[in-house]
């Protein structure tokens, strides 16, 4: 048994092992099924192959090893050693995708003549390849335990408080539609920041009877934060205390979202949900909803597309074989959101309706008259700046998506009018702004924390009236206004405060509520 090429299997799991540790916060542990049996299968068949090639198991398993550490390592080549240049009398030698392809194929012509040349078997090199693989895989399943030991288990779902609805058995309940679009920016940092007039949109949304808070800002500048906080109408102090202000783990705010306390009181009283997979990570989703539409077609999850980049896939056509399929499925899911909102206003009973599209937030898939663009990088929803970038094609490409979104929303707005038997409640928000001038996204300095804070915030309500509606309210605030005013709750409304915390520290909150600008 300890001959044999435990190795090939090892150094086959440790790719999806060590990508999941490394975003162990933002993916579930059943994510790694579906690459592992992948990835293993093709291993497995590859290995038989071999092995009857070289009449040994050993021979076989270091040919499999050698062809994934070549397989998997092209983004640390693509990380660390991607256009340098090598002296040569003659002519310098790049270090790009086609120095990989090239130099990985003489490495397995090398290894293929060694293996067939040497008559003995290699069991020390089989036994040092296995002790290594054992030490990779045995440091990722150390952080991985280590990671779900420490998440902290006493965490408890929002309490509600269950109170009379305004609403009698005889008067029929309006359908609510929060549609949270994903870095969508206010009127004035669109025109301060990007040089573009929403007055043509926010003109067709006070004509359709919506009240815009035009000075609105965010409470927080992540989404998975910025959600919860929403539809649980409170700020986030008590889930920081739980779980740490150090703490990476954001599956405690899926709990959150998924538990929070409009849903909850909404179906005590007999409203119905839908969700869609607008978004692009399962941590986002509401779906629990009692409606959640997944887009159909071919799609990967995140810890597959991590892989996918890492892989010498990416060094072929320059990796833009591996660009075509995941935008165009991005695209599928934006376009599907929209169209089962407006499926969604066609139904009698009372809903809500769980409209996030990540968009007009990157990747930029749509020119502004909803014709597909592919990005020429890998599919990424976040490419941060540092001080060096720049941030024009951001820019460009950011109004182009958003003036497509004003088009879908305008369609959409129109759809739920007209197909409503009783006028509906509307929320058009953006979870947070677009972040162009977000030059440090683990940490504090040199960051604009207004263009990133301020947001879209719409609100269409029934019977017009907006008295308790004002220009600065925030979405912390959003529900309880709209609980206050039809359901009879008597929440008491929150100071209007704006936090940002870092990627890496997601609960440490620093207050930005005093910087930010006022035009």
């Amino acid at each position: 048994m300890k001959r044999l090429p435990w190795h090939s299997l090892m150094f086959l799991l440790f790719p999806v092992l060590f990508m999941y540790a490394q975003n162990i916060e933002m993916t579930k542990l059943t994510d790694i099924w579906s690459p592992t049996w992948k990835i293993l299968c093709s291993g497995l068949l590859l290995l038989i192959v071999a092995r009857l090639i070289f009449r040994s198991w050993v021979k076989a398993g270091i040919l499999v090893s050698i062809i994934s550490l070549l397989f998997f390592n092209f983004g640390v080549y693509h990380n660390y050693l991607y256009n340098y240049y090598i002296p040569y009398p003659i002519k310098n030698i790049r270090l790009d995708h086609n120095f990989y392809k090239w130099s990985s194929l003489i490495i397995l012509v090398i290894t293929c003549w060694f293996l067939m040349k040497k008559k003995s078997t290699p069991t020390k090199l089989n036994s040092l390849l296995n002790f290594v693989s054992v030490i990779l895989i045995g440091i990722s399943l150390y952080n991985i335990a280590s990671f779900h030991l420490s998440k902290n288990q006493t965490f408890d779902s929002p309490k509600y408080i269950q109170v009379e609805p305004a609403f009698t058995a005889t008067i029929q309940k309006p359908s609510i539609y929060y549609l949270i679009m994903d870095a969508y920016a206010s009127s004035d940092v669109l025109k301060n920041y990007y040089g573009f007039d929403n007055t043509d949109f926010l003109k067709f949304l006070k004509d359709k009877g919506f009240f815009v808070a035009n000075k609105s800002h965010s409470n927080y500048a992540q989404t998975i934060l910025s959600i919860p906080s929403s539809l649980n109408m409170t700020y986030l102090d008590s889930v920081a205390k739980t779980v740490g202000t150090e703490n990476e783990d954001r599956w405690p705010l899926k709990k959150f979202l998924d538990n929070n306390k409009v849903l909850k009181y909404l179906k005590s009283i007999g409203y119905m949900s839908a969700a869609f997979d607008g978004a692009i990570w399962d941590l986002a989703y509401l779906n629990n909803a009692d409606l959640f539409y997944s887009t159909p077609g071919s799609s990967i999850n995140m810890l597959e597309n991590e892989l996918l980049k890492i892989s010498v896939l990416n060094a072929f056509k320059n990796g833009k074989l591996l660009k075509t399929e995941p935008y165009a499925h991005h695209r599928k899911k934006i376009l599907n959101a929209f169209d089962k909102i407006i499926q969604m206003s066609k139904r009698k009973e009372p809903y809500y309706i769980h409209g996030h599209v990540l968009a007009p937030h990157e990747p930029f898939v749509f020119d502004k008259n909803g014709k597909p663009v592919n990005p020429d990088h890998d599919y990424s929803i976040w490419r941060p700046f540092d001080l060096k970038s720049d941030n024009s094609y951001f820019k460009k490409a950011y109004i182009e998506q958003l003036q497509f979104v004003n088009k879908k929303l305008k369609e959409t707005i129109n759809s739920i009018l007209e197909n409503s038997t009783v006028k509906p409640i509307i929320i058009i928000q953006g979870d947070h702004g677009p972040s162009s001038e977000l030059r440090n996204y683990k940490g504090f300095a040199n960051n604009d924390f207004t263009e990133r804070m301020s947001i879209l915030n719409a609100y269409y309500f029934p019977d017009g009236d907006y008295s308790q509606l004002y220009d600065s309210i925030s979405p912390v605030n959003s529900f309880r206004v709209i609980m206050n005013k039809y359901f009879g709750t008597g929440y008491s409304l929150l100071p209007d405060r704006s936090y940002f915390s870092n990627w890496d520290r997601p609960y440490h909150f620093y207050e930005v509520t005093d910087s930010l600008k006022s035009w």
